[in-house]
């Protein structure tokens, strides 16, 4: 029997009409969500995949230049890395900056280590005065030095002051859970996080002054295109002290205009003159690079990536890459302009 619809009937459909539509709204709300978000996401990849092409166009480019300055002799090459400007590719949407610069200003964490896995007391020592000359105390600066060496060396033997698996297991770290020595030499200037008493400002002071090479080749510095920022690393190779420190400052600033080009004219050298140091190492201050390194930052619409190219070998005249990396941390002219630390981060590096 046909009823004839009521208003209360007219009502509810009303109302079911209004719970579809709102339903509909709220799932073509999420999806229209999910498709921006899709979009988004898309695009950044294929920025990013971008990027990486143009990443891998940098490395090219300065194997190229490398190639190029293969044959300069050491005078060339300095007057070269100390005048040059870092280079800019633009592109469309982006650009290329690529920056070369004389890598040998800095000490080498993998020397601490042979290749064997063998601890080097010359490099340990090196270390702790590197820290003292930047402020550290010298008894946390020499705990810090044999932390490294236990870090990197394939015993389970501590060093005095050291620290080796146990240390590390019987407690938390403060960038971590308990963990172990890696036991071979140090792949990233970073990987100083991990050493027993290293703390944020202390790896931060010594960011600028660190890098990675050659597994047990020890820290060759080239006194011709050095600064007075790099005073720090000349001066252990001085043996340390107060007035290696001072010494490694006076043979910078006064330096020829032409550089001193020999080891015999370094020793003549005023700040020289009857200086005495037992843990002093002339053989390894040099007159032209023996490490460049290439910081290249590639900028694609919103990505931007920074990696860092070491080379090695230029006394052979075949430049290869020994070492790449990413990320800021890894740059040592961008760590010097950016990583500087205020009053108490210096004070809680002592």
């Amino acid at each position: 029997m046909y009823r004839r619809p009521t208003e209360r009937d007219d009502g509810t459909v009303l109302l079911s009409t209004l719970l579809v539509l709102s339903l509909m709204s709220a799932v073509a709300l999420a999806l229209l969500a999910t498709v921006r978000t899709s979009v988004v996401r898309t695009a950044e990849l294929s920025a990013r995949s971008q990027a990486d092409l143009y990443s891998q166009g940098a490395r090219d480019f300065v194997q190229s230049q490398m190639d190029l300055i293969a044959d300069i002799d050491g005078v060339a090459l300095n007057e070269r890395l100390a005048s040059g400007e870092p280079i800019v590719l633009p592109f469309e949407n982006g650009s290329i900056t690529v920056a070369v610069s004389d890598g040998s200003h800095c000490f080498r964490l993998s020397a601490l280590s042979s290749s064997a896995g063998l601890g080097s007391d010359t490099a340990q020592q090196r270390f702790g005065t590197l820290m003292q000359s930047l402020g550290v105390d010298q008894g946390r600066a020499s705990r810090v030095a044999a932390a490294a060496v236990d870090w990197v060396d394939a015993d389970s033997q501590v060093r005095p002051g050291g620290a080796e698996d146990g240390t590390y297991l019987s407690r938390q770290n403060a960038y971590g859970g308990a963990h172990r020595t890696a036991n071979v030499p140090m792949e990233s200037a970073t990987e100083l996080r991990a050493i027993n008493e290293m703390d944020e400002p202390l790896f931060r002071l010594l960011l600028p002054h660190v890098c990675i090479g050659t597994p047990g080749v020890a820290t060759q510095f080239n006194v011709d295109t050095a600064d007075a920022r790099h005073a720090p690393v000349l001066a252990a190779i001085l043996g340390g002290g107060p007035e290696a420190d001072r010494i490694a400052l006076e043979l910078i600033s006064a330096r020829p205009a032409n550089g001193y080009g020999s080891s015999a004219a370094l020793l003549l050298a005023p700040p020289l003159q009857g200086y005495e140091n037992s843990a002093a190492q002339f053989g390894d201050i040099v007159f032209a690079p023996e490490r460049i390194v290439a910081e290249a930052i590639i900028r694609f619409g919103p990505i931007e990536q920074m990696q860092l190219l070491a080379y090695e070998g230029l006394d052979s005249g075949q430049p290869a890459l020994s070492y790449r990396a990413w990320g800021w941390e890894e740059f040592p002219s961008i760590a010097w302009a950016g990583l500087g630390l205020d009053t108490d981060q210096e004070e809680s590096a002592q």
